[in-house]
């Protein structure tokens, strides 16, 4: 239905001088509503008062005409029960399945029925709404990212595109692990325990004749676990009951290799020799130039906005900021990082944040990893760009300071304000200062 303006249907009785909600019902929705127009009291003479009490009238009513819309006339029992479970709360019910509609309260199952006979061959979708006779949905591994997607609106937005990409190929690639040992075909509500111990049986031999870790195995029983916990609070369902406590157990042939911190020797020595990283573009150098004296993740860094980086203040910093275009990894991630060194050099490159790899962290990642290799500035497999965030850690560890100045720095939790106030951003920049490495400049 088209946004419309309330008021409209806010209609002052000429006789009473009380208020109602007065629209014509749509023509598309007509023939599953059965009424010509919608009339109820709003009990008050009181226009203001009115008003507000007209939008909840107008939420419920376009909320019921939507699942009229999607339900009625349609082959799928999913849209079908749907279309039940979002009518029964327009018309101020809760969803029962028709056995415990019998077992309600007499008021309760008299309301019901009431509402039921007015309906009755006009629309199949509230009678199934208020007396429980949509049958039991019935949807396939097929169906699980639609019906996700569909249910998880609120869950994805402030998602970056990139971000939404990850979130999506991680959970389609969990989907066709599952379909290809179960079936496309096969119906959620029919698999069982068996079914899934099964299939992590499967997943054990995968991860010990492919050399997989059990992190892998894990992310897609994660990702499944999540995707139909959504599903069974939309339609009411527990699909997800039997994929519960299935993850592989981590052993030490299995586990994911810990990234290693490089020497603050190696980092002095190497990575900030004359010359080291000039096969890198000036812009994949700053990163690393910055990564190395805040600590900070290379996501954080590349999606750095014009307004975050802060070099006229009397502490120049770096703000990780609350976003409404992306999500942070975690609310802690939140914080202000001074800038010294060869990190406040390379912010003055880029005061307008890094464009070229603006949502592209993986993409700055895999040149920067791969370019280190060449030159030799990995000492082992297991150095990589994140080991600039590991060996900040040691740092500032090994400087003697707080767990509270450790956590604001690396963004972790900590029971701590969000920001902190400018002393508390000078202290952060004299603890920097006292550890930040010799840095001659380009």
């Amino acid at each position: 239905m088209a946004n419309d303006d309330i008021s409209r249907y806010v209609v002052k009785h000429p006789t009473s001088g009380i208020y109602r909600y007065y629209r014509r019902v749509p023509v598309e929705v007509a023939p599953h509503d059965g009424r010509v127009h919608v009339k109820q009291s709003l009990k008050t003479k009181n226009h203001k008062e009115a008003l507000s009490r007209a939008e909840n009238v107008h939420q419920a009513l376009e909320t019921l005409w939507k699942a009229l819309l999607h339900g009625e006339g349609k082959e799928s029992s999913v849209a079908r029960y749907e279309a039940a479970l979002r009518a029964a709360q327009s018309l101020g019910f809760t969803y029962k399945p028709a056995a415990d509609v019998g077992e309600a309260d007499l008021a309760e199952f008299e309301r019901r029925i009431a509402v039921a006979e007015d309906a009755f061959g006009q629309s199949e979708t509230i009678v199934d709404a208020v007396m429980g006779t949509a049958d039991e949905p019935a949807p396939t591994l097929n169906d699980v990212w639609k019906l996700y997607e569909e249910h998880n609106e609120a869950g994805m937005t402030g998602m970056s595109p990139d971000q939404l990409r990850k979130h999506k190929n991680s959970r389609l690639r969990a989907i066709d692990y599952a379909k290809s040992q179960l079936g496309d075909d096969m119906e959620l509500g029919r698999i069982v325990r068996a079914d899934i111990l099964r299939y992590r049986s499967w997943w054990t031999q995968k991860v010990k004749t492919e050399n997989l870790k059990a992190y892998t195995a894990n992310r897609s029983f994660s990702d499944m676990l999540g995707m139909l916990t959504v599903i069974d609070e939309a339609l009411h369902t527990n699909y997800k009951e039997v994929w519960t406590k299935s993850r592989i157990k981590e052993t030490n042939a299995n586990k994911l290799d810990k990234r290693r911190p490089f020497s603050v020797d190696w980092i002095q020595s190497k990575i900030l020799a004359p010359d080291a990283l000039q096969t890198m573009n000036l812009d994949a150098r700053c990163i690393v130039y910055i990564m190395i004296e805040t600590g900070m993740r290379l996501g954080e860094v590349c999606n750095l906005r014009p307004q975050d980086i802060v070099l006229n203040d009397e502490v120049p910093h770096l703000e990780v900021a609350e976003r409404t275009d992306r999500r942070q990894k975690t609310e802690y991630s939140i914080r202000r990082i001074p800038l010294v060194g060869v990190a406040l050099w390379a912010a003055k490159q880029y005061p307008e944040g890094f464009s070229r790899y603006q949502d592209k962290a993986d993409v700055a990642s895999a040149l920067i990893n791969k370019m280190m290799k060449k030159e030799e500035l990995r000492p082992t497999r297991l150095h990589t760009l994140y080991s600039f965030r590991h060996t900040f850690q040691d740092r500032i560890e090994n400087a003697g300071v707080s767990d509270r100045m450790q956590a604001d720095l690396m963004g972790h939790e900590f029971g701590r304000p969000v920001y902190g106030d400018g002393s508390e951003l000078k202290r952060r920049q004299a603890l920097l200062e006292s550890i930040k490495f010799k840095w001659v400049g380009q």
